[in-house]
């Protein structure tokens, strides 16, 4: 019997150990997307183990998960560096994105989203809203992310969540980057029209109409960041 309690209670510390871990990893993920950490920026493994009060083993999983989604780079001798995405890269990743939106539609044309689910959309929505006239790329982004993670959890595929996921915070940082010289509020209200016709698709339970709005959204959003860039 002490032994099963003894299995139970490492187990349980074993579990908080992964959500103390994937709490910092998100942490640091959102940071990074939202300019808090600047690309070029280095990150200390010092400095964020004592910001997280951890030791500096659970950071450097971190560090080595976010460098595997090509969000930093480790350099000896320098330290772990936040990636600068360029716009060609940035174009190739879009591409991708694309098809991934259409592969999201044809595996999984329906849903069932809960109301407390599509209530939390609609808030998004009218925060998105607000921001017209009032330009602050950051809570923008901040919402985009949000909306982003939130239909995510209606994805059952793990594995596509985490690819799709993958490239979409690739993307995060630039766009942010992006957002202080282009049409504050054609992007506003870009982000409107695809919010809206995404939840009316859901409502409908239509999660292939949902994804085809998200394919048209980052298609026209690419045409936009290749005009402001001069057809790059």
């Amino acid at each position: 019997m002490k032994m099963t309690m003894d299995k139970l209670a490492a187990e349980i510390q074993t579990e908080e150990r992964e959500e103390g871990t994937e709490a910092i990893y998100r942490s640091i993920r959102e940071r990074i997307c939202l300019g808090d950490f600047h690309p070029g920026a280095v990150l200390s493994e010092n400095a964020l183990a004592a910001e997280f009060g951890v030791s500096r083993a659970p950071i450097r999983r971190v560090l080595q998960r976010l460098e595997f989604e090509k969000l930093v780079t480790t350099k000896p001798y320098v330290g772990t560096i936040v990636n600068i995405l360029n716009v060609i890269s940035l174009k190739e990743i879009y591409d991708l994105r694309l098809k991934l939106a259409e592969v999201l539609g044809d595996l999984y044309p329906t849903v069932r989203v809960p109301e407390p689910d599509l209530a939390y959309l609609e808030e998004l929505l009218q925060r998105c809203r607000s921001m017209y006239g009032q330009p602050n790329p950051r809570e923008l982004s901040t919402i985009n992310i949000e909306f982003h993670e939130k239909i995510m959890e209606l994805v059952p595929n793990r594995y596509l969540r985490q690819f799709y996921s993958q490239l979409y915070y690739q993307t995060a940082g630039l766009w942010l980057q992006l957002l202080h010289g282009l049409d504050w509020d054609a992007e506003v209200r870009a982000m409107e029209e695809e919010y809206l016709a995404t939840i009316e698709c859901l409502r409908q339970g239509d999660m292939r109409g949902a994804a085809l709005v998200r394919r048209d959204h980052i298609e026209r959003s690419l045409s936009r960041i290749r005009a402001y860039l001069g057809g790059t």
